[in-house]
């Protein structure tokens, strides 16, 4: 009979478990993420009728945003709605689907809202004809929000999009994410807590006392 395999000494690591092997498996793993998040950067911009427009509007937004202090600062401003103790949780760059085509902009996730607003103000004709200017907004209460889920329209390439919907139906169309699956995770979970909240405020309702 051989002789039995020799264990390693202490200390050393053993064959396919070596240190630079776990430097190999987090190179690899960071150049995917980056990978992949410089091809959704590049899909957003490209979603764009005009990139150089796209980009200046991401650059003009960060400005924006530095200048008052932080997106939840600029986002209570730019909504007059929001509530004083509104808290902001999550921005997304991203786009939203018009008649007219897509509209570059940021999502706003708060603890009662679900907003967009445009980069960019954009032109429309006014009542007197003239030609004026306005940013593109939208803001839905969460607790009006009846679903949101990500739907994929083909494969190669992917178009990713989140459709809101809201009780009253009402469709919102939003694409062009640089961060999808995260977009997806917060929005989701958003509305899967607010529905829960409210069945059990429901459920608490109809418990009826116990007459003292």
């Amino acid at each position: 009979m051989g002789e039995a395999a020799a264990a390693p000494p202490r200390g050393r690591p053993e064959r396919g478990d070596s240190p630079m092997e776990h430097i190999l498996d987090f190179f690899n793993t960071w150049s995917r993420k980056a990978e992949e998040l410089a091809s959704n950067i590049w899909f957003n911009l490209k979603t764009a009728p005009s990139m150089s427009d796209a980009a200046m509007g991401k650059l003009s937004l960060g400005a924006k945003a530095l200048s008052e202090g932080g997106f939840d600062k600029l986002y209570k401003q730019t909504f007059a709605g929001a509530g004083a103790d509104e808290r902001l949780r999550k921005t997304f760059a991203c786009y939203l689907s018009t008649a007219t085509g897509p509209v570059a902009g940021t999502l706003y996730l708060t603890d009662r809202s679900v907003a967009f607003c445009s980069d960019r103000p954009l032109s429309f004709a006014a009542p007197s004809g003239q030609t004026a200017w306005s940013y593109y907004k939208v803001m839905i209460p969460v607790a009006k929000v009846a679903a949101a889920e990500p739907v994929t329209m083909k494969e190669s390439p992917p178009e990713k999009y989140v459709h809101v919907v809201t009780v009253d139906s009402h469709d919102f169309w939003f694409m062009g994410f640089v961060s999808y699956d995260k977009a997806v995770h917060h929005l989701v979970q958003a509305v899967s807590s607010q529905q829960r909240g409210g069945a059990a405020a429901d459920t608490a309702a109809a418990v009826p006392g116990d007459g003292k």
